[in-house]
């Protein structure tokens, strides 16, 4: 059993982005935190707190009393 061990190829599992592709991605994530930081709003990220947080809906308010 130990002979079959030493036999064995690792094949390591492919992903799904190259090196450069990554580089990409974590470089862009860099400018929108920075972004977020400083406070400027950008195209890119618009709508993510929204969809992170859910649609604000206001309370309906049935009647006012004056009291």
């Amino acid at each position: 059993m130990a002979d079959q061990d030493d036999d064995m190829t690792v094949i390591p599992i492919p992903a799904s982005e190259t090196e450069s592709e990554h580089q990409r991605i974590r470089s862009s994530n860099d400018r929108d935190q920075q972004d977020e930081r400083e406070g400027r709003k950008n195209r890119h990220n618009e709508g993510y707190d929204q969809a992170a947080d859910g649609p604000i809906t206001q309370p309906q308010i049935d009647r006012v009393v004056d009291e």
